[in-house]
């Protein structure tokens, strides 16, 4: 005999669980396919050698929603963050590299091998970021409005926005504009003369955001820049 479900989930990654997860929170039936042996899709750490377990894909989990976490209690089922400390390593040709680490003076101490200004200019950049990140990251919870406004709370929703453009500094605006329309590139020159910091944060911003990444020089591609100031971490 069937049976019946509200909902069919088609494949166990991490965004078919989260919402299988919320449509059984509210009550649903919910059953999800998914033709591997294991779920998770992309966040999904597995024994491809024996012995050794790999994060396969999932090297960064910043992005994950804190609110994710708390209402689908997945820290009583489980969920871990095991903190990337460096977060980041870039070779260069020449032999040398470049670490990037969760504590910014250890991070100004390798920067300083290419460049004495990038190291203390990079702390003020970082700042920087992490003011653009905190203005962008809430709306990514929220329900953006119809445009052109279809009712009231279309216009409450852009009043709301609105109102809190005019209450940003100048500097801030100026680069929300600048880093969704600028380049990679073209956003790093002004702040650092080390070639080898610009292709680091360039590259940092491809492996968050690859999908339509061209290259540092593709208009647009600035955006990809503004989560860095979440710190890495495998899950």
């Amino acid at each position: 005999m069937l049976e019946s479900y509200d909902a069919l989930i088609v494949g166990a990654g991490h965004n078919g669980l989260v919402t299988a997860g919320y449509l059984a929170r509210a009550g649903l039936r919910v059953l999800v396919l998914e033709s591997r042996r294991v779920v998770g899709g992309a966040c999904v750490t597995e024994e491809i050698f024996p012995g050794f377990k790999f994060s396969t894909t999932s090297y960064l989990s910043s992005l994950l929603q804190e609110k994710v976490i708390r209402e689908l209690e997945l820290e009583r089922f489980g969920y871990q963050v095991y903190p990337k400390d460096p977060a980041f390593f870039s070779p260069f040709p020449d032999g040398r590299y470049l670490l990037m680490w969760s504590d910014t003076q250890k991070t100004r101490e390798e920067i300083s091998k290419f460049s004495t200004r990038d190291a203390e200019v990079y702390p003020r950049y970082e700042d920087y970021i992490d003011r653009l990140a905190r203005f962008i990251e809430p709306l990514l919870l929220q329900t953006p409005p119809n445009l052109p406004p279809r009712g009231f709370a279309d216009w409450q929703k852009l009043a709301g926005l609105g109102w809190r453009l005019i209450r940003m500094p100048v500097e801030e605006l100026t680069g929300h504009l600048r880093i969704l329309t600028q380049s990679v590139k073209d956003f790093l020159d002004p702040w650092f003369e080390s070639e080898q910091l610009k292709v680091a944060l360039a590259r940092i911003s491809h492996q968050l955001f690859g999908t339509g990444f061209e290259g540092p020089e593709s208009g647009g591609c600035g955006l990809t820049l503004s989560p860095w100031r979440r710190k890495s971490a495998c899950g």
